[in-house]
């Protein structure tokens, strides 16, 4: 029976968690059974993007140096685009796998992908497929793109936690405006914040006040009237 290795890959941090590897893993396992082949190990590459090359993952750079020696030297993916979605860093892996004796699956097509070279027309469907894949991205990357750019010029932000006026309006408005009046009264910021923390106001990260926060907070809402003013 042959024992081959398993390489997933997901390239966003927020996927780590979701269904990627358990969709991966299942697809690459049900290829095998068909092939009569077992999976001794699965590498996980996780928050990698499939732009990166295959030496400068942690997991891909692993698995390559345990290839050989009684250890498998075929390794499955779920598709093509989870080894990269770049067409030049794909072209790059599979070089470097051939050079080293690995095989690369594709558990979607079932095609060996390294010693496919000898076959032209394999090589032109696996370059279109990798072009194809590539070009999705950028498109994906240009769409998100565009449409955090039409969220921050609606509502001025689009990503990232919210600012201190955003989580409480009510409470955030008396606090700043006590902020602005007592700096404007000639307190140094040490002293307002001081006397932020005797009272029972929370800073914007849910704890005790310091001068850097209550700095920011003066400093931006100053700026916010000016604009306002302009």
């Amino acid at each position: 029976m042959k024992e081959v290795f398993g390489y997933l890959r997901v390239s966003g941090k927020s996927q780590v968690d979701g269904d990627g590897f358990a969709r991966q893993e299942n697809a690459i396992l049900d290829f095998c059974a068909t092939r009569g082949w077992t999976v001794i190990r699965f590498f996980k590459e996780e928050a990698v993007s499939g732009t990166v090359e295959g030496l400068d993952r942690p997991a891909f750079s692993e698995m390559l140096g345990l290839c050989g020696d009684q250890l498998p030297t075929t390794i499955v993916v779920e598709r093509a685009d989870r080894l990269a979605r770049d067409l030049i860093v794909g072209e790059l892996i599979l070089a470097e796998c051939k050079k080293l004796g690995v095989e690369v699956f594709s558990a979607d097509t079932g095609e060996e992908m390294v010693n496919a070279n000898s076959d032209p027309t394999k090589v032109l469907i696996r370059q279109i497929l990798g072009a194809m894949a590539q070009w999705e991205k950028s498109a994906l990357v240009k769409k998100m793109r565009g449409a955090r750019d039409r969220i921050r010029a609606r509502t001025g932000r689009c990503e990232g936690a919210k600012p201190y006026e955003m989580l409480n309006p009510s409470e955030s408005a008396i606090v700043i405006t006590w902020i602005v009046a007592a700096r404007q009264a000639g307190n140094s910021f040490h002293e307002i914040t001081k006397q932020l923390n005797l009272g029972d106001t929370k800073s914007p990260n849910g704890g005790r006040w310091n001068s850097s926060t209550v700095h920011a907070l003066y400093t931006r809402h100053m700026k916010n009237q000016t604009e306002r003013n302009d």
